[in-house]
C-alpha cells in the first residue's frame, strides 16, 4: 500500500519597490543572463541612468540572443509575470511582511526572472 500524499496550494504576494527590479535587474544584466543574452538596448529614451533602471519606470529592453538573430522585448508587465512565474514554479526567496531582500537574489534567480517574463518558462541553462 502507498503512502498518501496531500497537495496544498498556498498563494503569496510580493510587494516590489522600484529599486527591488532595478537591483533585479542589474543582478541579471551584470551576469545572470549573459550566457544566453549578449546585448540588451534601452528601447527609446533612457528613463533612469542605467539600462536596468529602465523596466521599472515602465520602459522596455531588447535583449539578443547570443547565438542567434533571436530577440525579445522586455517590459514591466512581462517582468512583473516573470516574478509570478518564479514563485509559483517553487523557485524562492524569502518574503517577509510582503517583501523580499533582492540581495538574497543570486545571478541564477535573476535569470530565471528574466527567462519567465520572457518565455513562460526557463528555456536556457
Amino acid at each position: 500500500m502507498s503512502e498518501k500524499k496531500f497537495t496544498v496550494r498556498a498563494q503569496i504576494e510580493v510587494n516590489l519597490s522600484q529599486q527591488d527590479i532595478d537591483n533585479i535587474m542589474v543582478t541579471a544584466l551584470e551576469g545572470g543572463i549573459n550566457y544566453w543574452c549578449r546585448k540588451a538596448k534601452v528601447v527609446g529614451e533612457y528613463l533612469g541612468e542605467a539600462a536596468s533602471d529602465q523596466i521599472s519606470r515602465g520602459g522596455s529592453l531588447t535583449l539578443y540572443d547570443a547565438e542567434s538573430s533571436d530577440k525579445w522585448e522586455l517590459t514591466l508587465e512581462k517582468f512583473l509575470n516573470g516574478v509570478k512565474l518564479y514563485f509559483e514554479q517553487g523557485c524562492h526567496v524569502q518574503v517577509e511582511d510582503n517583501a523580499i531582500e533582492t540581495g538574497d537574489i543570486d545571478a541564477g534567480d535573476a535569470d530565471c526572472i528574466v527567462q519567465f517574463a520572457l518565455f513562460g518558462e526557463v528555456v536556457f541553462g
